[in-house]
């Protein structure tokens, strides 16, 4: 069974004789979905037919039960991964590696010729998260669509330990080394160059050749909340200094807020040094 109803010829092996022949494309029921069947009773397709001008005082012979089946065709997903993998390299520019691939909404379909169609218009990207809707049909008859769904990562250079290191550990340069790992496309997180990483400390404890994010290392302190710190603003070839508290504790590079010790105002500034600040305006 192919089409989409069952008729008079599509329920006999043998050739049609007599009434049955001018009867023969005389639809009967409606046939299964692609790939299901149906169990139909034989008395009643009997009395389907018997209703057929001419057919009252045939003699047909039926069982008991009638199995309809309903061919089909199914989709690979060796058919499917060019769609969803076209998308991610026009995204990031680059040969990408899919992981999670999933089609939502897979079915079989009705015999013939298939026609896959990329809705570029709907497709959805999440950070590394793919969904590409592909619109089918067959011999030129709509049958919905599927979505493709993927995880998106890039071979790209990343810093790794070259040994195991301890919570607590300033990181040096021979403990790092630049390996391809797959990492999601624009990860904030992810360390890319060695310089970032040296002289930070690590937030736990690191096994050998794993890839080291912002997350994992911390700035050592320099200045402590309570610390008496040393305010220098210069400009030009004037240099201006005070004292003043730190209001919170902070590494290289961080803005923290400091009191100052004869005006009493609370400045934002950023660390230089140990004990050294200097006013972000």
């Amino acid at each position: 069974m192919v089409a989409d109803t069952v008729r008079v010829c599509d329920l006999f092996d043998a050739p049609l004789s007599g009434p049955l022949r001018r009867h023969a494309g005389t639809v009967v029921l409606k046939a299964p979905l692609p790939g299901r069947e149906h169990r139909v009773p034989g008395p009643f397709l009997l009395r389907k037919i018997a209703l057929l001008p001419g057919c009252a005082t045939l003699d047909i012979q039926s069982p008991h039960r009638v199995r309809i089946t309903r061919k089909g065709q199914t989709i690979e997903d060796s058919r499917l991964r060019p769609f969803i993998e076209a998308v991610a390299k026009k995204t990031w520019g680059k040969e990408v590696v899919l992981t999670r691939f999933r089609v939502m909404g897979r079915r079989t379909l009705p015999l013939g010729v298939l026609t896959i169609v990329p809705e570029a218009g709907r497709v959805r990207i999440r950070k590394n998260r793919l969904e590409v809707p592909l619109s089918l049909s067959v011999d030129g008859t709509p049958e919905g669509r599927l979505t493709l769904t993927a995880t998106a990562h890039i071979l790209t250079q990343v810093a790794v330990t070259t040994e195991a290191i301890g919570r607590n550990k300033t990181i040096t340069r021979s403990q790092i080394a630049l390996e391809e790992r797959p990492i999601s496309p624009g990860d904030p997180l992810i360390i890319l160059d060695p310089a970032r990483a040296v002289g930070r400390m690590t937030t736990r404890a690191l096994s050998l050749g794993t890839p080291l994010t912002t997350r994992l290392l911390t700035t050592p302190a320099l200045v402590r909340r309570g610390d008496g710190v040393r305010i220098q603003y210069t400009v030009g070839g004037l240099t201006i200094s005070a004292t003043g508290i730190a209001k919170a504790s902070g590494g290289m590079g961080d803005f923290i807020q400091v009191k100052n010790s004869r005006s009493g105002k609370v400045i934002t500034c950023r660390i230089t040094g140990e004990r050294r600040v200097e006013p972000f305006f």
